[in-house]
């Protein structure tokens, strides 16, 4: 039969079908041109901050009379806060609320002998309902992480005093990078095309620092250079990075002497590639409109609290910190307003 009566010849068949799969390779390689990078959970640089900076500042409701850029006192007596039941928080952080209340035993029962109030621990479990319930005067007395201060007292109307320190005054940490002890990256410029896992946007040495750090003073861009994944916590990205789950985590150095210290994760397991120059540690204070003379008792609480033989001599024995010292919002928190100004990071 010729071609004329229906018949096609095997060639001509198998030049079809040669014809067909360049069409698919080529379709294929467009696709694959088309298609967008790889790109971070949390999304763009638009989406990060790292593309709108901004200019934050204490919150409109407040007034700061003598520009230490904490909120004063209520003016009008009749808007004081005086409770007769005060709570108390630690850094909230997940999982880790029950364990505070116990490390904060000995100092809670102090407080309350101080003040001549009942005072309840409250437990809390993640930095935003921590700062919601310090908005809403749920919490009076609170000690917050670095990254959040600033928010804190520019939304929330915080006012810290104090922080864990020694003989020498604010020990401070500084923000580290680390990986696996055998992993091959062996400084910054090898996060090029990995993955740097972040805590949450809160955090200063977990999130807002490294991002702006490897930008400013390496040049590496996230999305383009590399891309992050969120742990949630520092526990958990130091334990991941310590079973090798993590190829590099950005922490706070404190973090991880405790973390060794609790046994979340072995010294051997990790080391750092990059550490910064050393930022202010957590913040301690009140919310501004507790009635003045009870706010003095609680600032005199703090710094003649006892640590000897309490689970806060266990808790930061590894930080060699061994009591309150007085910071001073203003200077010792200038670095990490900066820096939440540069990420685009909004107090509200």
């Amino acid at each position: 039969m010729h071609a004329r009566d229906g018949f096609i010849y095997p060639r001509t068949v198998k030049l079809l079908l040669a014809l067909v799969a360049v069409v698919l390779v080529i379709a294929g390689f467009y696709a694959a041109w088309q298609m967008p990078k790889p790109q971070s959970p949390y999304g763009s640089l638009h989406a990060l901050g790292l593309a709108n900076p901004v200019a934050n500042r204490l919150h409109e409701r407040f007034t700061d009379a003598d520009g230490d850029l904490v909120a004063d006192a209520p003016g009008d007596p009749a808007a004081w806060l005086d409770p007769e039941n005060l709570t108390f928080s630690y850094i909230a952080i997940e999982g880790e609320g029950e364990r505070y209340a116990e490390t904060w035993k000995e100092f809670v029962e102090h407080l309350a002998a101080a003040t001549g109030r009942k005072v309840d621990y409250l437990v809390l479990e993640s930095p935003g309902e921590q700062l919601r319930a310090l908005k809403d005067g749920r919490l009076h007395v609170t000690g917050l992480n670095t990254g959040n201060v600033p928010i804190g007292v520019n939304d929330c109307g915080f006012v810290p005093f104090c922080t864990p320190g020694n003989e020498e005054g604010m020990v401070g940490y500084s923000m580290q990078i680390i990986v696996p002890t055998d992993s091959p990256i062996e400084q910054v410029q090898d996060l090029k095309d990995r993955t740097l896992t972040l805590t949450h946007p809160n955090s200063n040495s977990g999130f807002k620092a490294p991002l702006v750090l490897l930008m400013n003073d390496f040049g590496l861009q996230v999305e383009s250079d590399f891309v992050v994944n969120m742990s949630r916590s520092q526990d958990a990205s130091i334990q991941g990075v310590s079973e090798g789950r993590y190829e590099a985590e950005a922490v706070a150095s404190d973090m991880v002497r405790r973390a060794v210290n609790r046994g979340v994760a072995r010294k051997a397991t990790v080391r750092p590639i990059y550490t910064s120059e050393r930022f202010a540690t957590a913040g301690i204070g009140y919310i501004h409109q507790l009635k003045p003379d009870l706010a003095d008792k609680i600032r005199e609480a703090f710094f003649a609290f006892d640590w000897s033989g309490t689970g806060l001599e266990d808790e930061f024995a590894a930080a060699q910190v061994d009591r309150f010292v007085p910071v001073d919002y203003k200077n010792d928190w200038a670095l990490v307003r900066r820096i939440d100004d540069a990420v685009g990071f909004e107090h509200v």
